[in-house]
């Protein structure tokens, strides 16, 4: 009876395990299939790559919780029905959910590589999950100085097994040695998944994941953003500063340099005004230069008018002394004849 619950626990752990989150969360928000890009691996390592860091994180939750979440139901389930068959059933639920990961029935089984399935069963495990937050959170420090994810995912792996496997073989939990032979089958399984990762390491072309732009990438350039605005401001108070330092100073250049800056226009029509008056006065000059001429041209012609009277009046009088000197001569004439009877 209980081996036929385990089975059927089995096959509901290998179903929901075979659900591909990357896939789902990747079409649903970019309308992209994930395994086509990066290194086509529907997986949390190549999300973060290709996708981003929150993307990723999200994947990875999921991943974890539907492995992790089934298996902690049939350790409750198992505990509470057929007493010691608690934690066999919870590692055969979730080995069976990370064999679902990484060969889902529903994609042809072409699935994952079993990391972040793998953390969802440590970390929901009763007596594991404390060892699963802190290797968790140096994982997580030791991204931002290893730019290898496969090798820290290893890492945590190796870890996590080798300590469950001396808590169950110590304590002497019931069908420990099948919980021990899991837990290797799966550590097995995983690096098999990741040959071609090693692959790559050992012929230096394996992809890296610059963690820090990925985590800190946004918040740093908003910071060189900031820090430019900031910049552009301290220097825009410094000119003013400068200009009112300036302008105390020199009251009567901020006044001319406010009036060329701010009344252009009216400087402007200052020129205009200059301008017409320059051009009225010289007009005026011109007219005064005409009129003097006109005046002299006037003067000329008087003077030539009066010359010319009086030559008019010296040949006048000429004539008439002319006229004068025959009557003269005719009387001279008759008084010689007068004589001369």
């Amino acid at each position: 009876m209980v081996a036929l619950y385990l089975a059927i626990s089995l096959v509901v752990g290998y179903l929901l395990g075979s659900i591909n989150f990357a896939r789902i969360f990747t079409w649903w928000i970019a309308r992209k299939d994930i395994t086509k890009e990066g290194s086509k691996n529907p997986g949390t390592m190549n999300i973060l790559r290709t996708r981003g860091l929150g993307e990723a994180f999200l994947t990875l939750a999921f991943d974890a919780l539907k492995v992790g979440a089934p298996a902690l139901a049939a350790y409750f389930v198992f505990g509470r029905f057929f007493g010691g068959y608690a934690d066999l059933a919870y590692f055969v639920v979730a080995f069976a959910g990370i064999f679902g990961h990484c060969f889902p029935i529903y994609y042809k089984f072409h699935g994952g590589k079993g990391v972040a399935s793998t953390f969802g069963m440590f970390l929901f495990n009763p007596h594991l999950w404390w060892l699963s937050l802190v290797m968790f959170v140096l994982c997580f420090v030791l991204f931002f100085f290893l730019q290898y994810g496969f090798i820290i995912s290893h890492i945590f792996i190796v870890v996590m097994s080798l300590y469950a496997s001396f808590f169950f073989g110590i304590n002497r939990i019931m069908w420990f040695w099948i919980i021990i032979t899991l837990l290797w089958l799966n550590f097995i399984m995983v690096v098999v998944k990741h040959r071609g990762n090693f692959k790559r390491f050992f012929e230096g072309t394996e992809n890296k994941v610059d963690f820090k732009e990925r985590v800190f990438g946004k918040l740093m350039k908003k910071k060189k953003n900031n820090v430019a605005s900031g910049g552009e401001g301290q220097q825009e108070e410094q000119s003013a500063s400068t200009q009112s330092a300036a302008d105390n100073e020199q009251p009567a250049d901020k006044k001319k340099l406010v009036g060329e800056k701010a009344g252009g226009e009216g400087a402007d029509e200052k020129a205009d005004v200059v301008n017409e008056n320059a051009l009225q006065s010289t007009q005026n000059e011109t007219a005064n230069d005409a009129d003097k001429v006109v005046e002299t041209a006037k003067k000329q012609g008087a003077q030539k008018k009066s010359a010319s009277q009086k030559g008019q009046t010296k040949r006048t009088s000429t004539n008439t002394n002319k006229s004068k000197s025959p009557t003269k001569e005719v009387a001279l004439d008759s008084k010689k004849g007068k004589k001369t009877k």
